[in-house]
């Protein structure tokens, strides 16, 4: 039964994540990420205290220590900041289709940390898997964008935090590893905003990624009711997956989060009027089929 509650928070999440980084890939056309990143986080510990308050749960947001949670959230907070850097350069798709190799990183890390089994099969899914990676990427070829790398190593971040999620911090309210992870990404966009104007960038870095290196911009009534969006689908879907990896074990959670993917399609096509190339597709393909097999073998081991 907890793997089909699983199931549901994991699509929850997925579908959360698909409408929060939309919103985030239209902020990066008049924002910087740190600017985002911050008045978000606070928008996100706003919302917290105040269900907190309303339901008298404060003991929810206070996480058991902070050692792991800590770990935890510099891990997410870095897969966050590679990924949406990624935005202004390519597709919702294709930067989606590269960071979720996850769940393959996620699978190789649970058999070197968590000292889970990984046989034959699997070993051969996350050959495929990466195989998909490059076909999306294009390494060698006139279409290859550079740029594709950084939500792959985002990928390998956001994986660490699920092991760390799922192998140190599972009997941390969920809440609370949210509330920490928004504190820390807070800090982070804080000290980052302060010392953008202290050392400033090149300005021709500066013009190549603005959303990156940009300083604090003065923001539109309507920006900050984007930003305000985004916080609230955060909450819904960083705790619906927290809880998912709680519930369920890592490599069978993983794949699932490849519905994401769908999403992802759906509105690059919708709002931006963009498909996927066949070959990106045939990449789509072999990642998300690596990691169904992956699931598929676990679940008929766990039936056995």
């Amino acid at each position: 039964m907890s793997y089909y509650q699983a199931i549901f928070f994991v699509l929850l999440s997925t579908a959360g994540f698909a409408v929060q980084d939309t919103v985030v890939k239209l902020l990066a056309q008049v924002g910087s990420i740190w600017q985002l990143m911050l008045l978000r986080s606070f928008a996100v510990l706003l919302l917290l205290c105040l269900w907190a308050q309303l339901k008298y749960r404060w003991s929810e947001l206070i996480p058991t220590s902070l050692g792991w949670p800590l770990v935890r959230a510099a891990f997410m907070s870095l897969a966050y900041t590679l990924f949406y850097s990624s935005y202004p350069f390519v597709s919702l798709s294709n930067a989606a289709a590269c960071f979720f190799t996850a769940p393959i990183f996620v699978c190789v890390f649970a058999g070197l940390f968590l000292r889970e089994k990984i046989g034959m099969w699997r070993v051969s899914s996350v050959i495929v898997g990466f195989t998909g990676a490059l076909l999306i990427i294009q390494p060698g070829s006139s279409e290859f964008q550079p740029v594709l790398i950084m939500p792959i190593v985002a990928g390998a971040c956001y994986a660490a935090g699920v092991i760390v999620t799922r192998g140190f911090c599972r009997t941390h309210p969920s809440l609370s590893l949210t509330v920490v992870h928004n504190l820390f990404y807070a800090g982070l966009g804080l000290a980052i905003v302060f010392s953008l104007p202290i050392f400033p960038i090149n300005v021709e870095i500066v013009a190549q990624n603005p959303f990156l290196f940009k300083e604090w911009a003065p923001l539109a009534p309507n920006v900050v009711i984007m930003i305000i969006a985004t916080a609230a689908t955060h909450i819904i879907a960083m705790t619906a997956s927290i809880r998912a990896y709680q519930m369920a074990d890592a490599t069978l959670v993983a794949p699932i989060e490849y519905s994401y993917l769908v999403f992802a399609v759906i509105i690059d096509f919708v709002i931006w009027a963009l498909l996927p190339s066949g070959i990106t597709i045939t990449g789509m393909i072999l990642v998300v089929g690596s990691g169904l097999f992956i699931t598929l073998r676990e679940w008929k081991a766990q039936q056995a």
